[in-house]
This record gives structure tokens, sequence and C-alpha cells, in this order.
């Protein structure tokens, strides 16, 4: 199975902001496992270092995005990435276009995000982290 793992996913695997988090947690560990083929899109990694500025030192970010990084594939992302962003009509937030997007272009089963609502109904499922869980048994 081949996910696209989205920002908050990540965010909450290290953060366990609330109860959801561990499924998130769960996710992540199945990627490392190798049960499943997670990917994540390139600019997920610059946001996330972004959003964590307030909680790690840029040295514990940076470690953090590595660790990812070896656990993760990078989406690779260029014009026709964006290309086909820009001519989704579905999805009205740009950066989550670019998601759907990267998620197309490596065939994925599922984006797992705790904003299904924001990936409109395409081919490729949004899901969340305890609907994967499930779906996986």
């Amino acid at each position: 199975m081949v996910i696209l793992i989205d920002t908050n996913i990540m965010i909450d695997s290290i953060t366990i902001r609330d109860e959801e988090s561990h499924f998130s947690a769960d996710v992540i560990t199945l990627c490392a496992e190798g049960k499943v083929s997670g990917f994540v899109a390139p600019h997920s990694l610059s946001n996330m270092y972004y959003i964590l500025r307030k909680q790690y030192s840029d040295r514990e970010r940076r470690k953090i995005i590595e660790r990812f990084t070896r656990l993760l594939t990078i989406v690779i992302t260029d014009s026709n990435i964006i290309d086909a962003a820009l001519a989704n009509d579905d999805i009205t937030d740009f950066e989550d276009a670019i998601q759907y997007a990267c998620a197309e272009s490596i065939d994925a089963d599922y984006i797992v995000t705790r904003n299904i609502q924001d990936f409109g109904n395409g081919p490729v499922k949004a899901v969340t982290p305890e609907e994967l869980l499930e779906l996986l048994g």
C-alpha cells in the first residue's frame, strides 16, 4: 500500500498533542517497519520546520526532519506537479492541491491526514490515521 503523509500527521506523531495523535504515530511506525510505503511532499518538510519553531530549536528541528527523510520517500516535485495543483479546481487551498498532485504522481492509495475534508473526492482518497489503521486491520 502506498500512502502520502500530510504535514499534520508528522507533527502529531512527534508532539502527541491529543489522544488522536497516537494514531498518527502508529502510521509512521507502519512506514518505519515497511508495512506500508510512506511518501511525503517536500514542502511538508519545510512547513513542519516552520510550524515547530516555537517548540524546538533549529538543531532539533533539523534532526526531526532528518529522521522523517529516513522513514519516508520524498516525492519528486516538478512543474508537472505544480501545474496539476493549479488546475485542480476541486481543492481550493493551494498547499493541499500540491499534496494531492504529489499523491497522484506516486499512484498513492491514500492521503493520510487529519483534515480529510480538504482533499475533495478525487481518485486518491483522504483518510484519517485511525481509518487507515482500521483498513489495515
